[in-house]
């Protein structure tokens, strides 16, 4: 069994701790998606604002397509200052009681605390990969993520991906310099290598695909650029673990979470500076060699 009518069902947390994701259908309820939708349509997509990017790691302006469409994801969307009723939408999902009770129904931990989020207009075919190299539990392994749909995601749109059971794969700890290109080409190779073991739902506005941080997922090339694939993105913690990645640990993160529905979230990238953008794009290169983000991170701790 891989899908769920239910966030009680009981073989949720078996299945998911078995294969390393778990499928809940018409989990959101559509009058929060259909709010959510209006005021991006009426106040993010017409902004000149540069936003933080999911797939580059900068602030940039919306680039829309010749289709009306979005073409590069937007990062943290649950912390705009700049919009927070668009915020307040996105965190009404994001620490609603069926996003949280799904959640304890897979790990058996009550409460989760939000610490990153996306906003997909259209399909940026991300790269097969394992969320723990950018962010996770500490320790590792425990941090899971949620895929929700906003529409009907055509297949034509090219659909997200998990790929059962890859919990255990590591292709990092042999690599020299713990260089992220060459990881991930090690983790494209592996994903060419074993493609007909992917799982690809059909997904309709509501549902959720939820997946642990060591689980390796990505989405399909876009087939048809006349398709949009409209869907939100999160990222929780189970209570009781810090944050961080594979290689790093966040303890600044601890005294800045704050509280929506009493569940605790975490905003990594605020609205846009001049400051902010030479931050990130500091750390954008420093991405590439883990261990410099180290250092950084230990000097931010002396200082």
């Amino acid at each position: 069994m891989t899908i769920a009518d239910s966030p009680l069902d009981q073989t949720a947390q078996a299945f998911y701790q078995e294969n390393g994701y778990f499928l809940f259908r018409k989990l959101i309820p559509s009058d929060l998606i259909d709010v959510l939708l209006t005021h991006f349509q009426q106040s993010i997509l017409p902004s000149r604002q540069p936003f933080f990017r999911q797939n580059t790691g900068y602030y940039e302006r919306h680039i829309i397509n010749e289709h009306g469409y979005m073409t590069k994801p937007l990062l943290d969307i649950h912390g705009y200052l700049t919009y927070p009723e668009f915020s307040q939408c996105a965190l009404t999902i994001f620490c609603g009681g069926e996003l949280q009770t799904a959640l304890k129904s897979i790990t058996g931990v009550e409460i989760h605390k939000l610490v990153q989020t996306m906003l997909f207009d259209s399909n940026t075919a991300t790269p097969p990969h394992q969320d723990w190299w950018y962010t996770d539990s500490i320790p590792n392994g425990h941090l899971v993520g949620a895929w929700i749909a906003l529409e009907e995601i055509a297949e034509a749109a090219g659909r997200f991906y998990v790929m059962p059971k890859t919990m255990t794969i590591d292709l990092h700890s042999h690599l020299s310099g713990e260089n992220h290109a060459v990881w991930m080409a090690a983790m494209n190779d592996y994903f060419l290598a074993h493609r007909d073991e992917i799982f690809v739902p059909a997904l309709k506005p509501g549902d959720v695909l939820m997946w642990n941080s060591r689980t390796i997922h990505g989405a399909l090339p876009n087939q048809d650029p006349r398709c949009s694939r409209k869907s939100i993105t999160a990222h929780y913690l189970p209570a009781g673990y810090q944050y961080g990645s594979l290689f790093t640990v966040r303890k600044f993160a601890e005294a800045q979470y704050k509280t929506f529905k009493d569940v605790p979230y975490f905003v990594s990238h605020p609205d846009y500076s001049y400051f902010n953008d030479l931050k990130y794009r500091t750390k954008r290169k420093l991405m590439e060699f883990p261990v410099g983000l180290k250092l950084l991170r230990r000097i931010r701790s002396i200082v």
